[in-house]
């Protein structure tokens, strides 16, 4: 891992404290364990279902899990999963060829019907206020369909904000 600058490493903490602070809603430097995921996309890190619970949450707990995360620990292993990037989103590119592979007859669309039953079904579910997210930005109001180019364009402008 590439040693990151003293200003990179306060700049990161005063994002992570501002970030965190937002769940933190009793004041008492802890947030619920499934507010975790939430609070690390936020940050711009993405880690998948699989990682967060087996791996990064376990490390973050305590030796007796209360359910409860503290600012300490979170802000020790954000600082490690941005300086190594190691949950990084997936490119344009990737997340296009991950569309098309579904889209069988090239339309440049996915029916909603089709992504909800996929992203229901298939892999880690996403929970139904995750899917209505979703739907909701992706899911083109008149016709009912995922323009995934679109999407993807959408997302990729909003990572880089």
């Amino acid at each position: 891992m590439e040693t990151k600058s003293q200003e990179w490493i306060e700049q990161t903490e005063a994002k992570i404290r501002e970030a965190f602070d937002l769940f933190d809603k009793d004041k008492a430097d802890a947030i619920i364990q499934e507010e975790v995921g939430t609070v690390m996309r936020a940050l711009g890190a993405y880690p998948t279902e699989r990682a967060l619970v087996l791996e990064i949450l376990p490390e973050m707990q305590d030796d007796e899990p209360t359910g409860f995360i503290s600012y300490q620990k979170f802000e020790k292993k954000m600082l490690q999963i941005l300086a190594t990037k190691e949950c990084d989103p997936d490119s344009g590119d990737v997340l296009l060829q991950a569309f098309r592979t579904i889209d069988h007859e090239n339309t440049g669309f996915i029916s909603a019907e089709l992504m909800e039953e996929l992203l229901t079904t298939r892999g880690t579910p996403f929970r139904p206020k995750e899917l209505e997210a979703f739907l909701m930005i992706a899911k083109d109001p008149e016709t009912g369909n995922i323009y995934y180019e679109d999407y993807v364009a959408l997302l990729m402008k909003n990572q880089a904000q």
